[in-house]
């Protein structure tokens, strides 16, 4: 029987595809034609059936789902290290809101996310959420370069260099759905909605950021109970903490992606499970600002979907997964006094398959099977820092790094190849980005 021919045939190792009715095969292979993955396998099986132009060889490799970062504001690569070791609402307040007045443009946001999406491709995130300014400049890029994102429409009741006013924020936010939601079959890019926070929008602009999420079926994507400040703040407001004052107004009718939720009830854990609300966990940026640990344990024992985000690089100061897996792994099991916590299975699903399930894409990415779009990357497992391995799981999560990745793939499109980046030129970006920053230099004499 002659063979199927097909786009692509990934090979490696090991294959962890984050599916239960197969987690992981030895000498395994990934078929991928027109975007999508054909067959999972053993290698000789899949070579018996598939032949392809384009071959990758395993050798010393694991392949997985590509990395979903659930929370982060790209284009603030730009601002990487500028303000740092400052407490939360000052860091925001005295520091990156005057540059951003200062700084942000459409330049600013197009050098900065290709920055963004160039530090990720590198370490095998193939998916990420973004909440900044000028979004469809970030999408522009983001349909450009290859990488999937949700790119939110953002609505925040405070100055932007993209808007005259919010009335204008609510026209571009409508706009902007309406335009890439007609290019969904031809890119990468699914828009979404955004509320900056509910410190930063009262609640009638909330309870329309909520209708006019259920109006397009899109979710929301919004920074909740992210630190104490703004416990503070909805009880003196709202009479209530946040968590409980979204749900009086009815705002997770659609689904939310909630950045942080670090300071919650238990009640308040109930209304997330019920109501399905993806929390994206970002430990990194929120052990750093001292914004606190969010209780991941609990949310996951009480059956919350939890992914794992970044948050922006001026608060982390990187976009890497890797840091970010070892570190919520980590931090569980020092609070908890508890090595069992969050073992490395869990935490692969945070940045893969639940991930997915948190963004609203659990149908489409995160894992490795027939059907799923083909989000794959290849990891090498030759270096020093991974000898000897015993356990593929434990590997990719403590002891491996951004620098293992040796392809990334989205779609079935291979973006990052072995030292080659094939849709951007990083020497362009890198001459760009050195140009910004100057700029920002500049006017950072200026504020100061």
């Amino acid at each position: 029987m002659p063979r199927q021919a097909v786009e692509k045939i990934v090979f490696g190792d090991y294959v962890v595809t984050m599916d239960e009715a197969r987690p992981i095969i030895s000498d395994g292979a990934v078929a991928i034609d027109q975007g999508r993955i054909v067959a999972i396998g053993c290698f000789r099986d899949v070579r018996e059936q598939f032949k392809s132009k384009f071959e990758y060889s395993g050798t010393d490799t694991v392949v997985s789902p590509g990395l979903i970062n659930g929370h982060t504001h790209a284009a603030m690569t730009l601002l990487r290290g500028y303000s740092d070791d400052i407490p939360l609402m000052e860091w925001l307040n005295e520091h990156i809101n005057p540059i951003e007045a200062a700084v942000v443009s459409e330049e600013f946001v197009r050098v900065g996310t290709q920055l963004a999406c160039w530090e990720m491709i590198r370490g095998g995130t193939t998916t990420f959420v973004d909440m900044y300014f000028f979004h469809h400049v970030a999408a522009t890029v983001v349909d450009e370069i290859g990488i999937r994102a949700l790119i939110s429409a953002s609505i925040v009741d405070q100055h932007r260099n993209d808007a005259v006013d919010i009335d204008d924020q609510w026209r571009q936010a409508n706009e902007f759905i309406q335009e890439w939601s007609s290019r969904s079959q031809h890119t990468t890019v699914r828009p979404i909605l955004g509320g900056h926070s509910i410190y930063t929008l009262n609640q009638e602009q909330l309870i329309r950021l909520r209708e006019l999420a259920v109006q397009y079926e899109l979710p929301v994507h919004v920074h909740l109970a992210e630190s104490q400040f703004e416990t503070n703040y909805s009880l003196t407001t709202y009479g209530n903490t946040p968590i409980d004052f979204l749900e009086s107004i009815d705002f997770f009718d659609q689904h939310v992606i909630a950045a942080h939720v670090i300071w919650s009830t238990a009640q308040e854990i109930d209304i997330l499970a019920q109501r399905n609300v993806g929390v994206i966990h970002n430990p990194t940026s929120n052990t750093k600002i001292a914004s606190g640990i969010a209780p991941i344990a609990k949310y996951l024992d009480a059956g919350v979907t939890v992914g794992l985000g970044t948050d922006g690089a001026a608060t982390n100061n990187d976009l890497d997964m890797w840091e970010e897996m070892r570190l919520a792994a980590y931090l569980q099991k020092v609070t908890s006094m508890d090595p069992t916590v969050l073992p490395a299975k869990v935490v692969l699903e945070m940045a893969t398959s639940k991930g997915a399930e948190a963004i609203g894409l659990g149908s489409e990415i995160g894992t490795l099977r027939e059907g799923m779009r083909a989000d794959v990357i290849q990891v090498d497992i030759k270096n020093a820092h991974q000898l000897p391995m015993y356990d593929v799981e434990s590997h990719l999560v403590y002891a491996t790094h951004a620098s293992d990745v040796k392809r990334a793939f989205v779609d079935g499109e291979c973006l990052y190849d072995d030292g080659d980046y094939l849709t951007f030129d990083p020497k362009s970006v890198r001459r760009q980005v050195v140009q910004v920053s100057n700029t920002i230099r500049n006017c950072q004499k200026n504020l100061r």
